[in-house]
Formats: structure tokens, sequence, C-alpha cells
């Protein structure tokens, strides 16, 4: 059935898909301002299925997705198509497909329901059915603008649990991951969009895509034979950012930042808006990333690691010394309103290290918890000091007068301050992600190290020796268990 752009129709079109006789069934039908989609899940087995839902309960993930992508361009070797293929996972995003918003059964208006967080997967059993509404207006729906309805299908999937008793969430999961954590799982119902709607791209993409203008770079030669040189598993980061001459003179042209475990200092390239009359910022011999020195890993004094963690101690990372002008501490994120730890010592530098934890058998390691070492002293006993919020993945160590720096920085250039954060991100993409340390003036510097497994709320814990002197600052992204209450 096709329709006008502008029509609307009560018809629907039926779309159906199975695995292993969990099945999903959809009607699906275009308005005069949005794609709707009426979804049955439904249990042909004998036996209970478990079904993943979302964070709000929900049970089927319904989107529009693109049959026609961007162009790859060239395949390349060795180190140039490693940091290719960081490029086009940047351009994957380009092509994400737009999800379809939850709406009421049985109500024809766009009313979003309840969202209450399941505790525990969702039990369909046979012969049951579970009922869903999604909707998709027109003007919050990229793909439709970029290919138009001939180069869109709508999709509908229901997930089955791979445990039973495992709890986990159909929309919590890396872009990188999913395919591979709903392969096999999954029931999907695929419906060309065209079967529904008759409707144009109104803004079609136009000109070269990030992977073809990546490979107009790399004509130039120098730049070619800089990334072949480089070691092929070293890429931590690669962002080819388009030209918007409407957003200023900062974007009128092309820019290309790569960063590579060698330096700590991104390789920034710029063109013209069609990747041409390149103009190449390396990074040198001077830039050469710094070497952290790595110990076997430890505990802080006189704390145990309950045995209930799937992480395992794996390393310390000597980051090198916090210089404290005043003896206070400043432990957080972002730092404008962050008050000192309580206690003071003696001003000077003062070793820190990251803490790492390996989960289970996979190869990379995380942040277990971040040290700053005030004493040699034994420490005899430990107090909570505060907890910080962590919502961008990092934590900072550093003095009043270094938080003071960075929030001058701040009110008097924006943009000072913005490529002050790019800089420090480099040298912890150049480490791994894992930690560095930054010089802010000659009296201030920090330490930055990222937070564990990421966002969230993180105790600080100060330790003392038996004449109730700080000996320790330790922050715990909460990887190993540690007992604190046991000490």
């Amino acid at each position: 059935m096709a329709m006008s752009a502008c029509a609307s129709s009560a018809e629907t079109v039926p779309m159906s898909g199975d695995h292993d006789r969990l099945r999903v069934e959809g009607q699906v039908r275009a308005t005069a301002s949005s794609i709707a989609v009426d979804v049955q899940v439904r249990n042909d087995r004998d036996e209970p299925i478990t079904l993943v839902p979302d964070q709000c309960g929900r049970v089927t993930d319904v989107e529009l997705e693109r049959i026609v992508f961007r162009a790859e361009g060239k395949r390349w070797d060795g180190s140039v198509q490693a940091v290719k293929e960081l490029v086009l996972r940047d351009q994957q995003f380009d092509d994400t497909p737009d999800s379809f918003a939850p709406r009421r059964v049985g109500d024809s208006s766009s009313a979003t329901p309840d969202c209450r967080r399941p505790d525990q997967l969702i039990v369909l059993e046979p012969g049951a059915t579970i009922a869903e509404r999604w909707e998709l207006p027109f003007d919050m729906s990229r793909t439709l603008k970029e290919v138009g309805s001939d180069a869109a299908a709508v999709s509908v999937e229901a997930i089955e649990a791979r445990h039973t008793n495992e709890m986990e969430y159909s929309d919590v999961v890396s872009f990188a991951d999913e395919d591979a954590v709903r392969e096999g799982r999954a029931a999907r119902a695929v419906l060309p969009l065209s079967d529904v709607l008759d409707r144009t791209a109104t803004e079609p993409i136009e000109g070269p895509s990030r992977g073809e203008l990546f490979d107009r770079l790399l004509e130039d030669e120098e730049l070619r034979a800089w990334i072949e040189n480089q070691p092929q598993d070293g890429w931590g980061h690669a962002q080819l950012r388009l030209a918007a001459p409407a957003y200023g003179a900062e974007f009128e042209r092309l820019r290309f930042e790569m960063v590579t475990t060698a330096f700590e200092r991104a390789a920034v390239i710029t063109a013209s808006p069609d990747g041409s009359d390149v103009v190449l910022d390396l990074p040198g011999v001077a830039d050469r990333t710094r070497e952290f020195a790595r110990t076997a890993g430890t505990l802080p004094p006189g704390i145990a690691a309950l045995p209930d963690s799937e992480y395992d101690l794996t390393e310390d990372l000597a980051l090198g010394e916090v210089l404290l002008p005043s003896g206070r501490v400043v432990v957080g994120e972002y730092l404008f309103d962050a008050e000192p730890l309580e206690f003071q010592v003696a001003p000077g530098p003062y070793p820190a290290h990251a803490t790492l934890a390996r989960y289970k058998d996979q190869e990379f390691q995380s942040v277990a918890f971040a040290t700053l070492a005030l004493s040699d002293a034994p420490t005899v006993r430990w107090e909570e000091a505060t907890d910080i919020a962590v919502d961008g993945g990092t934590t900072t160590i550093t003095s009043p007068e270094g938080r003071d720096e960075l929030g001058r920085l701040f009110d008097d250039d924006q943009a000072g301050s913005m490529d002050l954060d790019q800089d420090i991100f480099d040298s912890m993409v150049a480490h791994n992600y894992l930690g560095t340390e930054w010089d802010l003036t000659p009296d201030t510097n920090l330490v930055r190290v990222s937070s564990g497994i990421g966002d969230g709320g993180y105790p600080v814990y100060v330790g003392f020796d038996a004449e109730g002197k700080p000996t320790r600052v330790v922050v715990d992204f909460l990887l190993l268990h540690l007992a604190w209450l046991g000490a």
C-alpha cells in the first residue's frame, strides 16, 4: 500500500517474526504526522519464556532503520585501517536507527505510559501475550529526513534472556556490543516503510561521508606515512568533525584529531570541507608518552577485599605527585564548588597512584580506586570523608589552588578551558584512559583517573595514623568490594 506524504489512514499493514516460537507481531500505520505500531509478543511454546525488559519495563524495541547507509570508502592496510575503523564507528552513529516512543495501549493519543524500572526479568507464560504501542513523529525522524521512506524499514524486536536469574536491561548496552548481545536471542519482525508510507527525503545526504573524507586526507603523503609508522594497536581516539560554516569561523574547515598511545598530544589535521588543502599539526619527539611505573597491585593498608567481587586486583599505576601548596586536598569531577577535605598536611608534593583491576578474563583493566599517599606512618583507622558524584567518567585529585586555577580559566577563557580539558583527555587516552598527571601552573597540578566502569556516586576515605594524622586519601570506585566497615 502506498500513501501520499501528507495523507493519513486508519488502514494497517501487518508484520511478524519468530524466534523458536517466541513471536512478535505488529500492525503499522501512518497518520498525518507519525508512524504508529501496535505490537503483540506471544509465547507459542509449552513452557514459560523469560524476556529482557528495558528500564521502563517494556519488552519490545521498535525502530526505524536505514536500508541504505553512508559510503565507507576505501579499505586500507595496517595502522591506517585501524584508525579508519574509529572514524567509521562515528559514521555508524550517523546512520543509527530512529527509536519509536512508547504510547498507551488502546489510546490514539501521544500520551506516554508510566515508566517503572523492573527489578526482575519478564516471564511470559505459555499462550500469554504482551501488548505495547509505539509511535515515531515524522519531525523526530532523521532517517525519514535523510533517506525517505524507500530506504527505511520498521523493525520490532523482543529479546529472550540469556539466563532466567541474571538481570539485564535491553537498553543498557554499549553501541559496539549491541548486535552481539541480541544475536541468537531476538524475535524480530521487519517491514519496508514503503509498504506504509510514500515520503521523500527532505534533507538528503550530500557530499562525501566521513570515510570518504578520511580517504581524501590520506592523499597527503606525509600524513599517510606518519599514520603508517604508528603501532596498529595503539589508536585510542580518532574523530573527524565535518565542516559546518553556519556555526562560526571555527567550523569553516574540516577537523580530524587522532590520539595514539605513543604520544600525549593529539595529531590535528584541518582541511577544506571537501578534504583538500590539508594542514598538519603532528606530535613529535617532545610529545612522546611518559612512562608511569607499574608495580604489583596493593590494597589500602588494613583493608581486605571481599571475595564476592568479579574483579581481580592487578597493578598499581604510579601517576606522579600532586602539589599541595597549602596542604589541602580537593577531590571530585567538576571541581568548581568542591570543598577541600577537612584535614591539612604540610605543603608539598605527594605521590598518587591508581590501583587497577581486571574483570574476569577480560584483557582490559579498570581503575578500582585512586590513592593519594600523605604519610609513611602506619594507617590504623579509616573514615569516610565524603561522596563524589561522577557523570563524565573521571575523577580529579588536586589542591584548592588547582581548583581555583581551573575555575579562573573557565571564567576568563572558556575556549582555553575546553582546550585544556581536551589536552588532559588526550593524555589520558595515551595512557589507555586509566589516568594522567597534568601541570596547571608552576605551583599547581592535578591527577585525573577514569572512574572505575563509569558514572555514579563514589565514597572518599581518609586513613589516619595512631596520632590522628592523615596518611592516605582513597577514592573507591567499588569494583573490588573493599571491606571498609570491617577495618
